[in-house]
């Protein structure tokens, strides 16, 4: 930014077609790009300024008006936990749209970027808020792959007493995440934690729940498109000793005969809503509930693994 700051701008092209035999110059128009708060009745949180050129409209001739939108910071009350909830105004508006779901954004009429600008039209154009419908993307798979590498398997103690972390199998990883970036999506992007709520299955029957809710020191790296396969951020964690807890004793029962007595690795799927911390030229935010799905490959070690 020229104050020396960073920030985050976006550049759109808006095609106007233009049936009139009109002619005459529009000066360049400043609005403000605005969200909902955390209710209804709580002021619009404006995350953005825009302006357009001066444009020249002629009789019967489409109009292409470019228009850049800046980014300078993420407002506080963006970002902040509404009353009796655990999500903020952001984590619902970039849920809702990497899930699909239409958001909308509001855009308001403001200063003009040019002095020279009547006062008359920016009075006008202050007075008047348009809601604009923002469909949601999935992205197809944001994350592409979700995988535990590495995998170490512990069983519980022997003598633990139930209900401690003791009486849980763990389990001992590289967590792999490779997350699809969108193409709107051309600045640099780093990930330095992730978390996840997981549930584990084998042979399509529930497990447990392996605990990843904790915030786990992560790196992340860009992968190049390779052939078919598109770019994408490689997200790598380690865990130690994460708990596995079993909901279903008799699924574990077989997961560890077949450690015990099989002669391949143990095949287990896992479902995951993953939470990243991503950090950008506005500052680092979490991106939350992110689905995907993987397989986590378990090889039988020359002795089981315990705490003893």
């Amino acid at each position: 930014m020229p104050d020396g700051n960073q920030g985050m701008a976006a550049d759109v092209s808006v095609h106007v077609r233009n049936n009139y035999p009109v002619d005459f110059v529009v000066p360049p128009l400043g609005f403000g790009i605005l969200v909902d708060n955390c209710g209804p009745k709580d002021p619009q949180i404006m995350i953005a300024d825009a302006e357009t050129d001066r444009m020249h409209i002629k009789p019967y001739t489409d109009l292409n008006v470019s228009v850049t939108g800046v980014v300078r910071h993420l407002p506080d009350t963006l970002m902040q936990a509404c009353p009796g909830t655990h999500k903020s105004p952001f984590d619902a508006i970039l849920g809702g749209y990497i899930h699909g779901k239409t958001t909308t954004v509001y855009v308001r009429g403001s200063d003009s970027p040019d002095a020279d600008t009547p006062k008359w039209v920016t009075d006008i154009i202050s007075e008047i808020t348009v809601p604009i419908p923002l469909e949601g993307r999935t992205f197809g798979h944001l994350i592409r792959n979700f995988s535990l590498a590495n995998v170490h398997f512990k069983l519980p103690q022997p003598f633990a007493q139930p209900g401690s972390p003791a009486s849980n199998p763990s389990i001992s990883a590289l967590v792999k995440v490779l997350v699809n970036l969108p193409d709107e999506i051309d600045f640099p992007v780093n990930v330095d934690q992730v978390r996840a709520n997981a549930t584990v299955y084998y042979h399509g029957r529930e497990l447990g729940l392996l605990d990843l809710k904790k915030w786990q020191e992560a790196n992340s790296t860009r992968v190049d498109p390779h052939g078919r396969e598109p770019g994408g951020l490689l997200v790598e964690s380690t865990i130690e000793n994460a708990p596995l807890h079993v909901t279903h004793d008799d699924v574990f029962t077989d997961v560890v005969q077949s450690l015990l007595f099989g002669g391949r690795a143990v095949l287990l799927s896992i479902k995951a809503d993953v939470d990243v911390k991503v950090k950008t030229g506005l500052g680092t935010f979490a991106v939350k509930q992110i689905p995907a799905e993987g397989i986590v490959p378990v090889k039988r070690p020359s002795s089981f693994l315990t705490d003893s």
